[in-house]
């Protein structure tokens, strides 16, 4: 994500550095973008509370202890966490609530997610949020637990297919991801969205709802 994050800032004329490096000036940064692991997200989302700057995070595989963090930051910046940060994935899960408001009968689900084997987190963020999303429906279809499917599969970016079985038949929505660019360019708009915010914990969708 490194790569792809400095290639869309070179192409929107945006500065970005390391957080880590020694020699910085704080004074012109609007906030802090994190892909990195749940151990460097602990590092910087403390780098982020003490020096008083809004955070990003996209980090999945976080934990009680991150979570308890998180908590904690809010109350003093704020933090964006979010497994996913695509457009696309967004409209995927319009499309699917509105497909489940429109069934009258019970349907089973089950969620396929596919990824580089590089990728340390099974299942990922995104699989999990989806999962999620589907059980706090309001008003849900879905009969019986929602089954996950993890493959990890050569240079991957990400795949996520949400399959619905029912009487009448299997209806399934896929996102697939090209590249890690449709990422970083979500994340770069999301921060200079929440360079603005008060302090508190916002989601990826708190974003779009603004920003559309």
């Amino acid at each position: 994500m490194g790569q792809a994050m400095q290639a869309q800032c070179k192409q929107f004329d945006i500065t970005a550095f390391d957080f880590q490096t020694k020699a910085k000036d704080l004074n012109h940064v609007s906030a802090v973008i994190d892909f990195s692991s749940p151990t460097g997200f602990i590092s910087c989302i403390n780098f982020c509370i003490e020096h008083k700057l809004p955070l990003i995070s996209g980090t999945t595989g976080l934990t009680k202890e991150h979570l308890s963090l998180i908590s904690t930051a809010k109350k003093s910046i704020p933090i964006l966490i979010a497994s996913n940060m695509s457009l696309g994935i967004a409209n995927l899960k319009y499309l699917i609530e509105e497909y489940l408001l429109s069934i009258n009968i019970p349907t089973k689900c089950r969620i396929t997610e596919i990824h580089h084997t590089k990728k340390k987190d099974s299942p990922s963020g995104t699989a999990l949020e989806i999962s999620r999303f589907l059980e706090n429906m309001s008003v849900s279809k879905i009969d019986g637990p929602i089954e996950i499917q993890s493959h990890r599969i050569g240079n991957v970016f990400g795949i996520h297919r949400i399959e619905f079985t029912n009487a009448d038949g299997t209806s399934t929505f896929q996102h697939i991801a090209n590249s890690r660019n449709i990422f970083a360019k979500g994340a770069l708009q999301a921060a200079r969205w929440i360079d603005s915010r008060e302090n508190g914990e916002y989601s990826f969708a708190d974003f779009l709802n603004k920003k559309l």
